[in-house]
This record gives C-alpha cells, sequence and structure tokens, in this order.
C-alpha cells in the first residue's frame, strides 16, 4: 500500500513539475544561459584591462591632490615653494595611495561593465567624473 501511495505521490510530483516546464522555454532564458560564457570571457578582460587603467589614472589624481594638501597645510595653496614642497613630500604617498584606490577601482569597474556590455569600449575605457 505504501508502495502504491509513494509512486502515485512520485508520478503526481512529475506531472505538477511537467505543466510548469512551458512557462521556461521561452528563448530568452536559453540566449541568457548562452550568453553566459561571454560575458564571464568580458568580466575577465575587462578586470585584466581595468586594473593597470585605474592605478595609472587615480595614481596621477592622488599625487595631486596630496600635493595640494600639503601645499595648503604649509599656508599657500597656490605659492611656488608650497607646490614644490607639496609634490616632494606628498606627491609619492599620493601615487601610492592612489594607485591602490585605483586597482581596486578598475576591477570593480572592469567586472561591471565587462559583464554587461561584454567587449565594449565602456569595458576597456573610464568615463571622466
Amino acid at each position: 500500500m505504501q508502495k502504491r501511495l509513494a509512486s502515485s505521490f512520485v508520478l503526481a510530483s512529475a506531472l505538477v513539475g511537467a505543466l510548469v516546464t512551458p512557462s521556461f522555454a521561452d528563448g530568452d532564458t536559453f540566449k541568457s544561459a548562452c550568453f553566459f560564457p561571454f560575458r564571464l570571457a568580458g568580466c575577465g578582460v575587462g578586470t585584466v584591462v581595468g586594473v593597470p587603467l585605474g592605478a595609472a589614472k587615480d595614481s596621477v589624481k592622488g599625487g595631486q591632490k596630496a600635493a595640494k594638501a600639503v601645499a595648503k597645510t604649509l599656508g599657500n595653496e597656490d605659492g611656488d615653494f608650497q607646490m614644490l614642497v607639496g609634490y616632494l613630500v606628498g606627491g609619492p604617498v599620493g601615487v601610492v595611495g592612489g594607485a591602490g584606490y585605483g586597482s581596486v577601482d578598475g576591477m570593480v569597474h572592469g567586472f561591471k561593465s565587462g559583464y554587461d556590455k561584454p567587449f565594449s569600449k565602456e569595458a576597456f575605457t573610464f568615463k571622466d567624473e
């Protein structure tokens, strides 16, 4: 008796599952599944390209901001002597910090844009903020 009940339950579950299956048969799901390896490769390439681009871009910005901050601390943000000391003292610190920040920023940007629009121009460049 229990075997018949169990087999009837399994058969009923299979039939209910089969009734739901046609709703998943649209082309969009299949297209999305086939497009996934392409998106994954786009993420990888976007990340590999984005890390050095982000490090280079943000290291320059970080050096300039740190030099200005040191010059402002010395009293005159636009003074020649203050800017010279700012670039000598604060510049290297800003370059290293900016490169670290830019590496992470480039990795995130490359991963996101590489997944959304794989191998597009947006995946390989940064927009100016």
